[in-house]
């Protein structure tokens, strides 16, 4: 596992194709973590949000529309991710929705996503 120091980001190097894809996953993830917090600041707010597809392809910029409560469910394991169906990842869809996925990485993909998760206690 990769200690982390509270208050620092903590960065894993990627040395294998499955760590490099969760790494270029959870880079959308952060992306998306800044426009949650300034969707928290709003008001009004607004009843859907445009996320970034959280796809390992470094060039998607594509949007999905949630709602607040929508993206917090995403955000409950750092191991999920959210996902344009048809989208480059390697991981198991644990659920489908309009116009999006949920997916779970999984192994070694799994465990650099936990470590990146900016959500992650101590950080």
């Amino acid at each position: 596992m990769y200690p982390g120091v509270p208050g620092e980001t903590t960065r894993v190097v990627a040395t294998r194709h499955e760590e490099k894809r969760a790494e270029n996953e959870a880079t959308f993830r952060e992306a998306n973590e800044q426009i949650r917090a300034a969707e928290r600041r709003l008001e009004p707010p607004l009843e859907r949000v445009p996320y970034l597809c959280e796809c390992d392809d470094v060039r998607c910029y594509e949007p999905v529309r949630l709602t607040a409560a929508e993206y917090e469910r995403i955000r409950e394991d750092g191991a999920t991710f959210l996902i344009v169906p048809g989208h480059s990842t390697d991981g198991d869809v644990v659920a489908e929705h309009d116009g999006y996925l949920v997916v779970r990485k999984q192994d070694r993909g799994g465990e650099v996503a936990r470590v990146l998760d900016p959500r992650k206690e101590g950080v």
